[in-house]
């Protein structure tokens, strides 16, 4: 097991009184306000109203995700929102209630307006056949503008694809492929119920590359049941030999008020709170010896790749997909559960499957929000808080006309404790998050969160590390 580099800051030296003084439960932040606060209430016309008026001749490029809520078989540690069990009749009519939403997406937003990025996620989106994929991206490109120079990632399971489909995927216009690794040791998927060998994933990628697809992305997730500093070692010694460009390492969120299946992990041991940062320390420290850098609070990718640009340009962003280079877009979500993120609004569409394609003529939004201006104030600052660990108080003042030290004089007052704790510097123009205070992203964000305060329910939440 490596040891961290001297002199560079690794999670396994953070002070264990650190950990438990900032281990809570709060928000991971893809939105602000977060996904609770919006509401079943909601005026509908207010909502278009505010897509409306982002069509102006100068209006802002556009970021598209499709959610498709299918897999073969549930993986017990997923809090993702998907439904296992349906057939591929489900999954045509499921196509068919999309494009049903996108026309009715049409009459809220100008056409012309160039789409900069796609992702499609799931669930497993390579449930769809072949077939059905073709016709989904081929009806999506009579819909919108799509930019030449832009971004079409897919989220794959390893277990449903084989070299054709990978063949279509490039045809249609994908550049980038992330993968759900999670963990390469056979104890720990067998635990999770997701078996699938590491020859397999290899096989996958070198295909890829052979297409001249360099932009490959894998998903490990640290805190599993099963997982030790050996057995998760190996797991990253076996990525880095991938050379992914980019690797997500999320924390695993056991949650079973809200996905009670997680209960079948809990016949395992699940790593303790202790535990957990010292899986992540120690592949923090595997993958920072083998030439990748950190981004934000669980991204890693290799220098030359565009996030490490706009980290560097601090113009990293995030949003309902994650961590995103093009900071600006308005987001249209379209499918069962997506989140969209137009103007000042977002609008959050029906859960379950059936309900949401019994719905697709009409609306499909179940909650929305519409953000006044404090809101939209709070967003901007997380975003380059929680995104580019760094916020220019002056600039931020100046475009919300508002003197800064003054209108959040108990946050700043708050952020003393943390400051005293080596996590952030509040200087008179700027606040800059350390190297340390890194790692407690969440928790520096929370102070400025106005409805945690008025929201005793913080167990819907994760916890912070």
């Amino acid at each position: 097991m490596n040891a961290p580099i001297k002199n560079r800051l690794s999670p396994r030296t953070i002070p264990g009184h650190l950990l438990q003084k900032y281990y809570k439960s709060g928000p991971r932040y893809t939105s602000y306000p977060t996904a609770p606060q919006f509401q079943s209430e909601f005026n509908l016309e207010k909502v278009q109203a505010e897509w409306l008026k982002t069509n102006t001749p100068k209006g802002k490029g556009l970021s598209l995700y499709i959610h498709i809520p299918f897999c073969a078989k549930r993986c017990l540690y997923c809090g993702c929102y998907t439904e296992a069990g349906h057939n591929r009749e489900t999954a045509e009519k499921y196509v068919s209630a999309l494009f049903r939403e996108t026309d009715r997406i049409l009459k809220l937003i100008d056409p012309k307006r160039p789409l900069e990025q796609l992702a499609m996620g799931g669930g497993t989106p390579t449930f769809l056949k072949p077939e059905l994929m073709e016709s989904l991206i081929a009806g999506l490109n009579q819909s919108f503008k799509f930019s030449k120079a832009g971004e079409r990632s897919i989220e794959i399971d390893p277990r449903s694809v084989d070299d054709h489909y990978l063949d279509l995927l490039s045809e249609l216009g994908f550049n980038r492929f992330s993968f759900g690794v999670q963990d390469l040791d056979p104890a720990v998927q067998k635990n999770v119920g997701r078996i699938q060998p590491e020859e397999k994933i290899a096989a996958l990628i070198a295909h890829l590359r052979g297409l001249h697809q360099n932009a490959i992305n894998l998903d490990l997730i640290y805190g599993l049941p099963g997982q030790t500093p050996e057995s998760y070692s190996r797991t990253i010694a076996k990525v880095v030999r991938l050379q992914p460009s980019r690797i997500a390492l999320f924390g695993y969120a056991h949650v079973p008020w809200v996905s009670p299946h997680q209960k079948e992990l809990e016949q395992y041991h699940i790593p303790t709170p202790e535990e957990r940062m010292a899986l992540f320390g120690l592949a923090y420290d595997l993958l920072l010896d083998a030439g990748y850098q950190h981004i934000g609070m669980d991204h890693f990718a290799l220098p030359q790749d565009e996030l490490i640009r706009a980290l560097n340009s601090r113009t990293l962003t995030r949003n309902f997909m994650g961590y995103a280079t093009r900071r600006g877009l308005d987001l249209i979500g379209i499918g069962a559960s997506s989140i969209s993120s137009v103007g000042a609004a977002y609008a959050q569409n029906e859960k379950e499957v059936r309900k949401f394609m019994d719905q697709s003529e009409n609306s499909t939004w179940i909650k929305a929000l519409v953000l006044n201006q404090e809101d939209l104030l709070r967003r901007e600052l997380i975003i380059d808080l929680f995104c580019n660990f760094y916020l220019d108080i002056s600039i931020m003042g100046k475009k919300f006309g508002i003197n800064f030290q003054q209108h959040f004089r108990q946050e700043l007052a708050g952020l003393k404790g943390m400051e005293q704790d080596g996590l952030i510097i509040i200087a008179q123009d700027h606040l800059q998050v350390t190297d340390l205070g890194r790692f407690f992203i969440r928790n520096i964000c929370m102070t400025f969160d106005q409805y945690l305060a008025k929201d005793d329910s913080t167990i819907r939440y994760s916890k912070t590390n």
